[in-house]
């Protein structure tokens, strides 16, 4: 019996392959309008035949390498219309990606400007509860809780009929009870601790909220990482940079020419940084789960700061008598006498203002705002209230603007702009250019997923 010779058909894919290579496009002898522009080499056919592949019908015989190859002009045009319709579909997705990444930058510039707005009208406080508070019959303790009823009573409709529509859960209540008594605990530390400190110092403590929402911030940055990457991550200290800036420009602006020993005032008033910081830590976790929440949890907030408030003027007596046992002796429930502050035009419009505008509305907004602006970029935002009540008491009060403001001004400015610089080099750091997922990094602050 004759044994076949399988050496004409182990030739043929690389002659066909070599005769594919000679007729490319553009080489010579070879007119380029006649070779179609989809005819290439395929690399899988230049590959070692076995003699198994070789027999007729297999995926590598000769014959279904020539019906492979055999490509008419209406597949090249049909080929060619594909390819063109997938580049414009691609072209036309990056551009929607492009439009929407500007306008998240856009929106995220815009919501900060927001926040700073707030600000300045939360600045303005000081120099209204100066005025509401030199009017006879009414002190520190009458101000906080008309201030805060009034503001919880005008959110409180609202809140009432988002939670009938189910807009809030009872966690999301319960959250937003525990962010008004850190809140609350911020306030009764200012409270008592400026009846021993100044109110210089006791500002610039109060603006340390923003390193501390850093340092809790990048602490659960840390922990989050690794424990998802199962490998150790470091801790960045350049991330707490513009707060510390920050806090310098404050204290520029506060303590110029203050002088004095350290009082219980001033441990007091470091209630303030804890008690608002985790405030905004906690606000910014309720908005991510429930953004449809922001009035209800805004009107919950107040009733709690309200109750505080209303304790705190109970206490008042205590406070103020020169011993304990004569306060304890002018303890006894009592009802807020309002007469003093509707008797008074200056008091009246006083707690209108702060009450319905930078309570009501200011927290209904912050709410809004936390979803779509990180906590610790606020808390840095936030330290622009100083500038701004500043601006206040020289336009209202007559107060100096000197060269230490400036420079305090300065650094505070500098510190947001620093905090969004570094932001912008995270974002890029957080984007892996080789995936082929979108780069839309995501906010790095403790309690975001």
């Amino acid at each position: 019996m004759r044994t076949r010779s399988y050496a004409p058909f182990l030739a043929l894919p690389l002659i066909a392959g070599g005769a594919a290579a000679f007729t490319a496009p553009g080489l010579i002898g070879v007119p380029r309008a006649h070779v179609p522009q989809h005819w290439t080499v395929a690399p899988s056919r230049l590959h070692a035949t076995r003699i198994d592949d070789a027999a007729v019908g297999s995926k590598n015989s000769p014959q279904s390498i020539e019906e492979e190859q055999s490509v008419t002009p209406e597949i090249v045009v049909a080929s060619s219309a594909v390819d063109a319709a997938l580049f414009a579909e691609a072209e036309g997705l990056a551009a929607t990606k492009m439009a929407e990444e500007k306008m998240s930058a856009v929106e995220s510039f815009a919501w900060k400007g927001v926040v700073a707005i707030l600000c300045a009208l939360w600045a303005s406080n000081f120099a209204a509860a100066k005025l509401i508070m030199a009017e006879p019959g009414i002190d520190s303790s009458l101000y906080a809780v008309t201030r805060f009823s009034v503001a919880f009573l005008a959110l409180a409709p609202g809140a009432v009929a988002a939670a009938r529509r189910g807009a809030i859960d009872w966690e999301t209540a319960k959250g937003a009870m525990t962010c008004g008594a850190w809140v609350a605990f911020g306030y009764l530390g200012q409270t008592l601790g400026l009846l021993t400190t100044t109110a210089s110092r006791s500002c610039v403590i109060c603006s340390m909220h923003c390193v501390f929402v850093a340092v809790v911030a990048e602490f659960m940055r840390v922990q989050r990482k690794g424990a998802a990457e199962g490998e150790e991550i470091s801790f960045d200290t350049l991330r707490l940079l513009p707060a510390v800036v920050a806090v310098a420009g404050v204290a520029i602006v506060e303590l110029t020419g203050a002088a004095g020993a350290p009082t219980i005032g001033d441990a007091l008033s470091f209630a303030q940084p804890i008690g608002f910081g985790l405030g905004y830590l906690q606000l910014e976790e309720l908005m991510r789960k429930r953004p449809e929440a922001a009035l209800p949890v805004s009107a919950l907030k107040l009733l709690v700061v309200a109750s505080a408030s209303f304790m705190y003027f109970e206490l008042s007596p205590l406070m103020r008598a020169d011993t304990v046992q004569e306060g304890l002796a002018a303890l006894s429930l009592r009802v807020p006498d309002f007469g003093a502050v509707l008797s008074s035009q200056v008091a009246l419009g006083g707690i209108l203002y702060t009450g319905l505008i930078t309570t009501a509305l200011a927290l209904w907004v912050e709410s809004i705002a936390f979803k779509r602006v990180p906590a610790t970029d606020a808390s840095i935002i936030l330290t622009t209230e100083p500038l701004f009540a500043a601006t206040a008491g020289a336009v209202t009060l007559g107060e100096t603007f000197g060269t230490s403001d400036y420079l305090g001004a300065s650094l505070i400015i500098g510190a947001c702009i620093l905090a969004v610089l570094l932001e912008d080099r995270n974002a890029e750091d957080a984007c892996d250019p080789y995936s082929p997922e979108d780069c839309v990094p995501t906010r790095s602050t403790p309690f975001v997923e």
